[in-house]
């Protein structure tokens, strides 16, 4: 897979050589390392090494966890979908998703808003994950969860007041802890760009979530675990933030074609 030589004034090189490494991903090899791109493509490992670092930044790439291996990155859809019908986005986005569960021995879960509850559209398990943390069709309501959370933090400030009224009567007594916990996990959104629940819809179980707004749906996405695997401190340092760049990737699959996560 050498790439060609050129004589064209107007050919790119650098360019060619970027599509040359993309065109190294397929069903057959879905991860590959540099050293592995630079044997299929010819080119130099330090050439390789640089233009798999921009594709990264771009992402087109993405970097394994733990690895060395590189894989397509749901960021290479942004460039086009229409010319891509071979990726199926479906696949992709859950394939991200369940890199992260297994990382964590954790479930990731996408929601949307059903009523005064959240709605699990699509969800994975990490290997030595949850077994019991829902599935998919199942509902958590709006007012302790995670997911609902999220979903909360996400909406301007008139919509969210109007369901806090709602979710009030729901709760009755206990809305005053409740809102107190929510109100503090909108902060923390707008510091980190995620929310905590730690303990308050399964005392056993902790949770980290982001919204994910696209037009005027609002998906959440969260992560779940046992509180002895995923402690508060967890959560915060690395589960928060990798879930943040999860939904990232995630936005640019749901952008292209919001039906994607209802066909399994």
């Amino acid at each position: 897979m050498a790439p060609k030589h050129h004589k064209n004034s107007t050919y790119v090189t650098a360019l060619a050589r970027g599509f040359e490494i993309l065109r190294c991903f397929d069903a057959a090899r879905p991860e590959l390392s540099t050293m592995d791109i630079a044997k299929l493509t010819g080119l130099p490992q330090s050439t390789v090494w640089r233009l798999c670092n921009t594709l990264v930044e771009l992402g087109c790439l993405l970097r394994q966890a733990g690895s060395d291996k590189l894989s397509i990155g749901l960021g290479l859809l942004g460039y086009g979908y229409a010319a891509l019908p071979s990726l199926d986005l479906d696949e992709l986005a859950e394939m991200q998703m369940k890199r992260l569960a297994d990382e964590l021995h954790a479930g990731v879960s996408l929601s949307i808003r059903d009523k005064h509850e959240m709605l699990i559209v699509k969800r994975v398990r990490g290997q030595g994950g949850l077994v019991s943390a829902g599935r998919i069709g199942s509902h958590v309501p709006i007012v302790v969860s995670a997911a609902g959370w999220a979903y909360l933090a996400a909406l301007p400030h008139g919509q969210r007041e109007s369901l806090a009224g709602e979710l009030q009567r729901q709760a009755g007594l206990d809305w005053p802890r409740l809102h107190g916990l929510i109100d503090a996990e909108i902060r923390r959104y707008g510091d980190k760009g995620f929310i905590l629940n730690i303990g308050t819809y399964r005392p056993e179980i902790n949770y980290a979530a982001v919204p994910i707004p696209i037009g005027d749906t609002i998906y959440t996405l969260h992560c779940s675990g046992l509180a002895s695997m995923l402690p508060a401190e967890l959560l915060q340092a690395e589960v928060g933030p990798s879930l943040v760049e999860l939904a990232k990737r995630i936005r640019v699959a749901l952008s292209l074609s919001p039906a994607v996560l209802f066909t399994r």
